[in-house]
Protein backbone atom coordinates (compact mmCIF):
# COMPACT_ATOMS: atom_id res chain seq x y z
CA UNK A 1 0.00 0.00 0.00
CA UNK A 2 1.13 3.54 -0.60
CA UNK A 3 2.68 5.29 2.37
CA UNK A 4 1.51 8.76 1.25
CA UNK A 5 -2.16 7.89 1.59
CA UNK A 6 -4.45 10.05 3.76
CA UNK A 7 -4.79 9.10 7.42
CA UNK A 8 -8.13 7.49 8.14
CA UNK A 9 -8.48 7.28 11.90
CA UNK A 10 -11.55 5.05 11.86
CA UNK A 11 -9.69 2.46 9.78
CA UNK A 12 -6.54 2.42 11.91
CA UNK A 13 -7.74 -0.38 14.21
CA UNK A 14 -8.47 -2.60 11.22
CA UNK A 15 -4.98 -1.99 9.84
CA UNK A 16 -3.43 -2.82 13.20
CA UNK A 17 -5.49 -6.00 13.52
CA UNK A 18 -4.52 -7.07 10.00
CA UNK A 19 -0.84 -6.53 10.77
CA UNK A 20 -1.11 -8.44 14.05
CA UNK A 21 -2.78 -11.39 12.35
CA UNK A 22 -0.16 -11.33 9.58
CA UNK A 23 2.59 -11.56 12.20
CA UNK A 24 0.85 -14.48 13.92
CA UNK A 25 -0.03 -16.24 10.67
CA UNK A 26 2.54 -15.23 8.04
CA UNK A 27 1.65 -15.31 4.38
CA UNK A 28 -1.50 -13.21 4.52
CA UNK A 29 -2.23 -11.08 1.43
CA UNK A 30 -2.05 -7.82 3.43
CA UNK A 31 -2.87 -5.39 0.63
CA UNK A 32 -5.82 -7.44 -0.60
CA UNK A 33 -7.18 -7.87 2.93
CA UNK A 34 -6.88 -4.15 3.61
CA UNK A 35 -8.51 -3.18 0.32
CA UNK A 36 -11.41 -5.53 0.98
CA UNK A 37 -11.85 -4.31 4.54
CA UNK A 38 -11.56 -0.66 3.42
CA UNK A 39 -14.39 -1.09 0.91
CA UNK A 40 -16.57 -2.73 3.57
CA UNK A 41 -15.55 -0.06 6.10
CA UNK A 42 -16.57 2.79 3.80
CA UNK A 43 -20.11 1.58 3.19
CA UNK A 44 -21.74 2.64 6.48
CA UNK A 45 -20.00 6.03 6.31
CA UNK A 46 -21.25 6.53 2.76
CA UNK A 47 -24.79 5.57 3.71
CA UNK A 48 -24.63 7.87 6.74
CA UNK A 49 -23.42 10.73 4.58
CA UNK A 50 -26.42 10.51 2.27
CA UNK A 51 -28.91 9.58 4.98
CA UNK A 52 -27.97 12.82 6.75
CA UNK A 53 -29.03 14.87 3.73
CA UNK A 54 -32.27 12.89 3.42
CA UNK A 55 -33.28 13.43 7.06
CA UNK A 56 -35.21 16.64 6.31
CA UNK A 57 -37.34 14.55 3.93
CA UNK A 58 -37.81 11.76 6.51
CA UNK A 59 -36.25 9.27 4.12
CA UNK A 60 -33.17 7.10 3.91
CA UNK A 61 -30.87 6.34 0.99
CA UNK A 62 -32.37 2.89 0.37
CA UNK A 63 -35.89 4.26 -0.02
CA UNK A 64 -34.61 7.22 -2.05
CA UNK A 65 -32.85 4.93 -4.53
CA UNK A 66 -35.98 2.80 -4.92
CA UNK A 67 -37.94 5.95 -5.70
CA UNK A 68 -35.34 7.04 -8.27
CA UNK A 69 -35.33 3.66 -9.99
CA UNK A 70 -39.08 3.94 -10.42
CA UNK A 71 -38.72 7.54 -11.62
CA UNK A 72 -36.19 6.45 -14.24
CA UNK A 73 -38.42 3.81 -15.82
CA UNK A 74 -40.59 4.29 -18.90
CA UNK A 75 -43.94 5.65 -17.80
CA UNK A 76 -42.51 5.55 -14.26
CA UNK A 77 -43.73 1.99 -13.76
CA UNK A 78 -41.97 -1.16 -12.63
CA UNK A 79 -42.90 -4.53 -11.24
CA UNK A 80 -41.69 -5.33 -7.71
CA UNK A 81 -39.25 -8.07 -8.76
CA UNK A 82 -37.57 -5.72 -11.25
CA UNK A 83 -37.18 -3.13 -8.50
CA UNK A 84 -35.69 -5.74 -6.20
CA UNK A 85 -33.23 -6.84 -8.91
CA UNK A 86 -32.29 -3.27 -9.90
CA UNK A 87 -31.28 -2.44 -6.34
CA UNK A 88 -29.94 -5.87 -5.35
CA UNK A 89 -32.55 -5.99 -2.57
CA UNK A 90 -34.05 -9.12 -1.12
CA UNK A 91 -37.73 -9.51 -1.97
CA UNK A 92 -38.51 -8.90 1.71
CA UNK A 93 -36.55 -5.64 1.80
CA UNK A 94 -38.10 -4.51 -1.48
CA UNK A 95 -41.57 -5.15 -0.05
CA UNK A 96 -40.74 -3.12 3.07
CA UNK A 97 -39.49 -0.20 0.94
CA UNK A 98 -42.51 -0.36 -1.37
CA UNK A 99 -44.87 -0.44 1.63
CA UNK A 100 -43.19 2.70 3.00
CA UNK A 101 -43.41 4.55 -0.31
CA UNK A 102 -47.06 3.54 -0.73
CA UNK A 103 -47.93 4.74 2.79
CA UNK A 104 -46.35 8.10 1.97
CA UNK A 105 -48.43 8.32 -1.21
CA UNK A 106 -45.29 8.56 -3.37
CA UNK A 107 -46.05 5.38 -5.31
CA UNK A 108 -49.03 3.11 -5.67
CA UNK A 109 -49.59 -0.54 -6.43
CA UNK A 110 -51.81 -1.31 -9.39
CA UNK A 111 -53.03 -4.63 -10.71
CA UNK A 112 -51.49 -5.56 -14.06
CA UNK A 113 -54.03 -5.22 -16.87
CA UNK A 114 -52.75 -8.40 -18.54
CA UNK A 115 -52.53 -10.55 -15.41
CA UNK A 116 -54.42 -9.53 -12.28
CA UNK A 117 -52.10 -11.71 -10.16
CA UNK A 118 -49.23 -9.35 -10.98
CA UNK A 119 -48.64 -5.95 -9.42
CA UNK A 120 -47.21 -2.86 -11.06
CA UNK A 121 -45.65 -0.03 -9.05
CA UNK A 122 -46.41 3.45 -10.34
CA UNK A 123 -44.95 6.78 -9.28
CA UNK A 124 -47.68 9.18 -8.16
CA UNK A 125 -47.85 12.91 -8.80
CA UNK A 126 -46.89 13.40 -5.14
CA UNK A 127 -43.85 11.19 -5.80
CA UNK A 128 -42.81 13.34 -8.74
CA UNK A 129 -43.19 16.49 -6.64
CA UNK A 130 -41.17 14.91 -3.83
CA UNK A 131 -38.32 14.01 -6.18
CA UNK A 132 -38.26 17.52 -7.63
CA UNK A 133 -37.92 18.95 -4.10
CA UNK A 134 -35.40 16.44 -2.76
CA UNK A 135 -33.14 16.18 -5.81
CA UNK A 136 -31.28 19.54 -5.57
CA UNK A 137 -29.83 18.91 -2.09
CA UNK A 138 -28.94 15.33 -3.06
CA UNK A 139 -27.07 16.53 -6.13
CA UNK A 140 -25.22 19.09 -4.04
CA UNK A 141 -24.29 16.45 -1.48
CA UNK A 142 -22.92 14.25 -4.27
CA UNK A 143 -20.84 17.11 -5.67
CA UNK A 144 -19.41 17.87 -2.22
CA UNK A 145 -18.44 14.24 -1.66
CA UNK A 146 -16.46 13.96 -4.89
CA UNK A 147 -15.11 17.52 -5.21
CA UNK A 148 -11.56 16.54 -4.17
CA UNK A 149 -11.28 13.90 -6.90
CA UNK A 150 -10.13 14.76 -10.41
CA UNK A 151 -12.05 13.48 -13.42
CA UNK A 152 -9.19 11.05 -14.03
CA UNK A 153 -9.32 9.74 -10.45
CA UNK A 154 -13.07 9.23 -10.63
CA UNK A 155 -12.73 7.41 -13.94
CA UNK A 156 -9.96 5.21 -12.57
CA UNK A 157 -11.94 4.38 -9.42
CA UNK A 158 -14.99 3.56 -11.52
CA UNK A 159 -12.95 1.21 -13.69
CA UNK A 160 -11.32 -0.51 -10.72
CA UNK A 161 -14.56 -0.99 -8.81
CA UNK A 162 -16.29 -2.38 -11.90
CA UNK A 163 -13.40 -4.77 -12.39
CA UNK A 164 -13.82 -5.96 -8.80
CA UNK A 165 -17.60 -6.23 -9.21
CA UNK A 166 -17.17 -8.37 -12.33
CA UNK A 167 -15.21 -10.88 -10.23
CA UNK A 168 -18.02 -11.04 -7.67
CA UNK A 169 -21.14 -11.13 -9.84
CA UNK A 170 -22.63 -14.56 -10.50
Amino acid sequence: MQENRPACQSFHACEQATDTIARKLPGAPREEVLLTRLILHIQPYLLGYFNESLKPFDMNETTWMALLVLYSRPEQRINPSELSDALAFSRTNATRVVDDLCQRGLIQRLSCADDRRKTILVLTEAGQTFIAAAMPPQRQRMRELWQDFSAEEKSQLDSLLRKLLSKLEP
